[in-house]
């Protein structure tokens, strides 16, 4: 069989998913260049696909199964014999931007951690699936729209760390309800929360000071990113810092609701996210 080619017809596919998302992506996909955009679509549609391939499976096995199958995609895409229009994609973005594979194994490996309602125990043990499942992302938006820097690795993994504690924060309740806890447990003992309050959707002093914790934190990773970002491209990577802002936004307006995350989910409305992303594209425009 001959290797799939990358047509108007693949892209058509990676934009279906993008469009049926809610992803704060999809408002900051459409300020990029056209060629950017076309490989963030790609991209964000594989990460969607690996991501619903375990969160929709009846079972491990399943999900297993999926992600086996799109790790051998990839393989395919990046040994240049893609088979199907996600891949042939990603290959062109690959031969374009350099899009590196890594970064997808990365992210299919840390969907892979949701398979079981794995526990984390210390920070850092959160810190190594955040990296997998973020960071990953955070590296493969700045390979195709930062300008072929190879500085901007501190950047987008700090980013990545930021954006996923905001991420566990807000769907504190949803993870719950799954039997799923994303926060360290040695934080919950320092707090006095145990598990089954996480998982009953229990309200308290104590898991409201826990959640604030969690939130400085998140807040401290957003600033240390910012700093990394070099200075001489600050303006320059609209798409990066429009996600950064977006997920910074959500992370202020949880703070403004104090945490309302065990019964609903806090999002932002679209007109507040195409504000953000447009005002990140005029700064670049100036620059």
């Amino acid at each position: 069989m001959n290797p799939l080619i990358a047509t108007a017809d693949t892209f058509d596919h990676c934009r279906a998913v993008l469009d049926r998302s809610g992803s704060s992506f999809r408002t900051a996909i459409k300020f990029l260049p056209a060629e950017q955009r076309r490989a963030m679509t790609a991209f964000y549609a594989f990460c969607r696909e690996v991501d619903d391939a375990v969160d929709e499976a009846n079972d491990p096995a399943t999900a297993r199964r999926a992600l086996l199958l799109w790790e051998q995609r990839i393989d395919a895409a990046f040994a240049g014999s893609p088979r199907e229009p996600i891949g042939a994609e990603l290959y062109r973005a690959h031969q374009l931007f350099g899009l590196r594979r890594e970064h997808l194994a990365l992210i299919a490996e840390g969907c892979a951690y949701d398979l079981e309602p794995t526990r984390y125990p210390t920070f850092s043990d959160l810190y190594e699936y955040c990296y997998r499942v973020a960071s990953a992302v955070g590296l493969a938006v700045v390979t195709v729209t930062g300008h072929g820097r190879n500085d901007l690795e501190n950047y987008a993994e700090l980013t990545g760390i930021a954006v996923q504690l905001t991420n566990i924060i807000r769907d504190i309740g949803e993870d719950g309800r799954r039997g799923r806890i994303y926060l360290p447990l040695e934080d919950l003992r320092a707090f006095g929360v145990a598990e089954a309050d996480i998982l009953a959707g229990r309200d308290s002093e104590n898991f409201r000071r826990l959640v604030e914790f969690e939130a400085a934190r998140a807040r401290e990773f957003y600033r240390i990113a910012g700093a990394a970002l070099p200075r001489d491209l600050r303006g320059r990577l609209p798409f990066a810092e429009t996600v950064r802002e977006t997920y910074l936004t959500l992370q202020n307006e949880l703070d403004r609701t104090r945490y309302p995350v065990l019964d609903r989910t806090v999002k932002l409305s679209k007109a507040r996210k195409v504000a953000i992303a447009a005002k990140h594209l005029a700064f670049s425009a100036l620059g």
